[in-house]
């Protein structure tokens, strides 16, 4: 099995003289997984909200490189209708190229309302959008003089510099949720697809089933050593310890992201979080119910036997690791991610 790591800077302190430590120690964490054998490393974008504080996966990939020497970076995802296509087309280039060809280029169209609404992009056309952004990109990344007319974009006899060391291109993965027709799409391009580390098992192997069906319908074979399987992830000596260190962490972050699919514009991070957890109008899965479904949390014994039912049974055979989020300290995170390295991925190599 090849492992990977999933960063996500998450700010739970409203004083943003925070933000500064938190950026560097997810640099040192990431060089940590470097040192430590993990193969790749994926950064998340997100807009206007505490849960993630990252704008922009490229220039921090780009930053990234200069600072470790052979991990794999990806983004997982760039939300590519937030952005102009030529202007993706030549930054993932360039990123590319200072890396020495590192780069996974992980692209969605994002599902987020509010984002859409604050960006002033029109949420009805974003697969049409996305669609057309991909095809340009990879136009300008492998075509002098590339022409192209869509219904949203269009590029006239362009020629991008530099262009990806990759060949033919840097390796593509596509965000896919609960909507059949984005998997369709991703099957359709022969592109592995890339999944939510918080989204319950039941529903991400659903995925990884119907895009297996679909890519039997069409003749291919699943690329599944090379199709990340995110999870959040903990280990600690101790069950008790691991559930004590990240309790709190965890429900802020399901707390937050449950106010934010309530959103249809501005931002969550001055709101009163506490206020709407005690007028919501339903409960939320309970800390230890997504012990259960979503959260690989506890000892390394009890991480192993997790992961080893997800290849036995379910052929992932790429897992990537999310050890930060909410309030879990550095140093805790740095030891989480140790014990995993030399007791979890020994067992599987």
């Amino acid at each position: 099995m090849k492992f990977g790591m999933f960063v996500l800077p998450s700010w739970p302190q409203r004083d943003p003289s925070h933000q500064g430590r938190i950026f560097h120690e997810m640099i040192e964490q990431i060089q940590y997984a470097e040192e430590l054998g993990f193969e790749s490393v994926w950064l998340a974008e997100h807009h206007f909200t505490r849960f993630g504080i990252v704008p922009s996966a490229l220039p921090l990939a780009t930053y990234v490189a200069g600072r470790t020497k052979k991990i794999r970076i990806g983004t997982g995802v760039s939300v590519l209708n937030f952005h102009d296509p030529v202007f993706v087309a030549e930054e993932t280039a360039m990123m590319d190229l200072l890396s020495d060809g590192r780069l996974d280029f992980g692209i969605g169209r994002g599902q987020v309302v509010y984002e859409y609404a604050n960006f002033k992009v029109d949420y009805e056309t974003r697969t049409q959008r996305f669609n057309e952004i991909v095809d340009i990109i990879l136009g300008l990344w492998s075509t002098p003089g590339f022409t192209y007319h869509g219904d949203h974009y269009s590029v006239d006899d362009m020629t991008i510099a530099p262009v990806p060391i990759q060949k033919p291109h840097p390796p593509l993965y596509v965000a896919v949720s609960r909507t059949p027709g984005t998997i369709d799409d991703a099957v359709s391009r022969g592109l592995p697809m890339l999944t939510s580390a918080n989204t319950p098992d039941e529903d991400v192997l659903g995925l990884r089933d119907l895009y297996a069906a679909r890519c039997a319908e069409m003749g291919v074979t699943p690329n599944w050593e090379d199709m990340p399987y995110l999870r959040v992830t903990y280990v600690a000596e101790e069950q008790k310890t691991a559930e004590d260190d990240t309790r709190d962490s965890l429900n802020w972050v399901a707390d937050l992201n449950g106010y934010r699919r309530t959103l249809k514009g501005g931002s969550e991070i001055y709101a009163d979080l506490d206020h709407w957890i005690k007028t919501r109008p339903e409960e939320p899965p309970s800390f230890e119910s997504r012990l259960e479904s979503t959260n690989y949390v506890g000892t390394p014994d009890r991480v192993v036997e997790k992961i080893k039912k997800l290849r036995d049974e379910h052929n992932v055979q790429y897992y990537t690791a999310h050890f930060s989020y909410g309030d879990i300290g550095h140093e805790k995170i740095m030891r989480s991610m140790e014990l995993f390295a030399k007791e979890v991925m020994p067992k599987f190599k």
